[in-house]
């Protein structure tokens, strides 16, 4: 994936000419060094040819002293500047000079004007926390270059932008990309999100009868649990409402229908198989998302390997036999998703901490403790270990080593903008209620953790995706914390009793013991 966003960056520049002429024999790797240094402009360009990735590979032995002899040999050459100041940047990163490889990129863009590396200006940008790089590389990307954003680079970078608190300058971007037709050259996959966040300028500026065109990019049910809780939709709740349909099954139904729709268009695209089980899931209609998730086996069958696409389906798959009352089905789903190498396959870390946490929040302590000791094992994000933490944390507490589950505590309080509502749980599993509260109630009041901290104190008719819990929430201390419950209610609401989603009713009640 990295090659090919590399390849789009130099687009148009005429260097895909030169990776065309590289033979596939070359993408195998020589064990020594050319001499660069005495090289001539013929050479340079062959060693080019004939190195296929290596460049990408190596950037600070190979790339980068490759491209100087290039540079030397042609020094107008914008192509091989271009792969230079690439070769460069590639290099700082392997050797985590995130300052010096954002001001390499920066030059890169300014080489030709209105030619921006996007995918490489996103990732530096959020290397080095620049949101404001973020903001003026948005405002200032061509038609051609919207479409160059995907979910991988374009989410990421919105999480920046937010966490720095500059959320409401996102938000009118996005809907200045509606207010100019730009919306349809955007990745199909970033619609709604974007949508989402011009609803929130349209809202604050006044703009209702912006809602009925931008609601109807938004058909995850999910997200209508944000918009009719928090307050800053509150303008344009009756719009969203009235989308949303008695219970959500409109924009439920809607939500079926389109991921349905978009898999058969592309049966192969598994990214498309997961949304749809999702949707189902999301819907209530759990012994449909069951069955769905099941024609993994199809493929299975005929010898194809799985896919993150296909996992997360298998855990949906999970979660809906959880819905329907059935958790020794789903244990053996988690188990084999479990058993995934996790070296080969990064994005098992998101499947082996699910099943911890499941296990955990059902008070199976020994399993779920030793489950999260593998999780742990995988690497992840901050936001992943915290969860792990979290998990940890709680299971220690209720095995009765009360210091080991302490412990734990120390590297979420210093990560707690990370999820203010990971950490609280953690303290209520220890007995700290009024630290957890506090931590609440500064979440709440920090712009950049306030939707995280809005979530963590909605009851659990709110959450569709994650299984039940019996671990202590947030959401209790608001009757003993008047401060928290006041706090909570200038920023959102609960659901409604006729919006609380289908999916939620309909959920089998496990009746897991309570915490003491």
């Amino acid at each position: 994936m990295f090659l090919s966003i590399l390849r789009a960056s130099f687009a148009g520049l005429g260097a895909l000419a030169l990776f065309a002429g590289a033979p596939a024999a070359a993408q195998e790797k020589s064990k020594g060094l050319p001499d660069f240094d005495s090289m001539n402009g013929e050479q340079a360009f062959a060693a080019f040819r004939n190195g296929g990735d290596r460049w990408i590979d190596e950037p600070c032995d190979f790339g980068v002293p490759l491209f100087v002899a290039m540079q030397r040999a042609q020094p107008d050459n914008m192509p091989v500047s271009r792969l230079l100041l690439t070769a460069a940047a590639l290099c700082a990163d392997n050797e985590e000079r995130y300052e010096d490889g954002a001001d390499l990129i920066r030059q890169l863009n300014a080489l030709e004007e209105g030619k921006h590396a996007v995918w490489l200006s996103l990732y530096f940008a959020r290397r080095t926390d620049d949101a404001e790089w973020i903001l003026e590389l948005l405002s200032e990307l061509s038609p051609d270059q919207l479409g160059t954003l995907d979910t991988d680079s374009f989410w990421p970078s919105m999480r920046t932008v937010r966490q720095a608190g500059r959320a409401d300058e996102l938000d009118a971007q996005a809907l200045k990309w509606f207010e100019e037709n730009r919306i349809g050259f955007l990745d199909g996959d970033l619609h709604a999100g974007v949508a989402r966040y011009a609803l929130a300028a349209a809202a604050r500026d006044g703009r209702t009868e912006m809602a009925g065109q931008l609601l109807s990019y938004i058909t995850d049910p999910s997200t209508y649990v944000d918009l009719i809780t928090s307050r800053e939709f509150e303008p344009v709740w009756g719009e969203i409402e009235a989308r949303a349909g008695e219970n959500l099954t409109v924009v439920g139904a809607d939500n079926v229908a389109i991921t349905r729709r978009r898999l058969t268009n592309a049966p192969s695209d598994r990214d498309r198989f997961s949304a749809a089980a999702r949707a189902l899931y999301y819907n209530g209609d759990f012994a449909e998302a069951v069955e769905l998730a099941q024609s993994w086996r199809d493929r299975e069958e005929r010898g194809l390997e799985l896919e993150e696409g296909d996992a997360w389906a298998l855990n949906i798959q999970a979660y809906a036999y959880d819905s329907l009352s059935q958790t020794e089905s789903a244990d053996a789903v988690f188990e084999e998703l479990a058993a995934i190498d996790a070296e080969e396959n990064h994005w098992v870390v998101n499947f082996v901490i699910n099943r911890a946490s499941r296990l955990v929040g059902y008070g199976r302590w020994e399993e779920g403790l030793a489950a999260t000791q593998y999780a742990r094992t995988v690497p992840g994000s901050p936001f992943a270990e915290m969860i792990v933490a979290k998990d940890q944390s709680c299971a220690l507490n209720r095995l009765g080593r009360e210091e080991e589950a302490l412990a734990e505590l120390t590297f979420m309080r210093e990560n707690a903008e990370e999820s203010v509502h990971l950490l609280a749980t953690a303290l209520l599993c220890n007995g700290l209620r009024d630290e957890a509260a506090a931590a609440m109630l500064d979440g709440l009041r920090d712009p950049a953790t306030r939707d995280g901290a809005v979530a963590g104190l909605l009851g659990p008719e709110a959450d569709l995706f994650y299984t039940q819990s019996m671990l202590p929430q947030p959401r209790d201390l608001m009757a003993d914390y008047p401060e928290l419950a006041e706090e909570f209610a200038r920023h959102a609401r609960d659901l409604p009793e006729a919006l609380i989603p289908r999916a939620a009713q309909l959920r089998a009640d496990l009746d897991l013991p309570e915490w003491e």
